[in-house]
């Protein structure tokens, strides 16, 4: 996907590729989008279930010490989700594929990051550490949007996103978010 983008990536090429055949692929994904969501997400499932236990350190440290580092996991995500996420947006059966999926870590069924942390948002708040009148689901949007904007600035020499323009996101945020 990343050579020619989802909609000229074919289960036929990839299965070459890799070295075997198209059934195989098939043996294990109903089809080619699942294999995209498994593909981009797959390497990163540990840190997708560390990010589930986000909700549970309402309370701990700073709530901007807790968003910084919950950002920078999801931030290990870039080179794997941007190029998904772009494709999504161009993509009507992609986009619909990923409305419906209710398996995985980004799974209807499940909520993924999204959930998680408009679930810590949301126990921040009830422990009085964000606004009264905040929504923790429009927040947690706007925090993930911000990310995702973010992922799209020129990467640091390491090519990842630079913690430091992470940590002054975050503190800009918080400083909103704050009672």
């Amino acid at each position: 996907m990343r050579e020619v983008g989802y909609s000229r990536a074919t289960t036929r090429a990839i299965a070459h590729a890799a070295g075997v055949t198209e059934g195989t692929i098939y043996r294990h994904f109903p089809d080619k989008t699942t294999m995209f969501f498994a593909a981009a997400l797959g390497p990163h499932e540990e840190m997708l279930v560390q990010f589930d236990a986000l909700p549970a350190l309402a309370g701990t440290s700073t709530v901007a010490e807790n968003l910084s580092s919950a950002l920078r996991r999801l931030a290990q995500l870039r080179a794997d989700i941007v190029p998904l996420e772009l494709a999504i947006m161009t993509d009507p059966e992609l986009a619909s594929a990923r409305a419906t999926m209710q398996a995985g870590p980004l799974g209807a069924g499940h909520g993924g990051p999204p959930e998680r942390l408009a679930e810590y948002l949301a126990s921040e708040q009830q422990l009085g550490r964000l606004r009264a009148d905040l929504d923790p689901h429009r927040a947690a949007s706007i925090i993930l949007a911000l990310l995702f904007a973010l992922a799209l600035q020129p990467p640091d020499a390491s090519g990842d996103l630079s913690p430091a323009h992470l940590d002054d996101a975050v503190d800009l945020l918080v400083r909103g978010l704050a009672p």
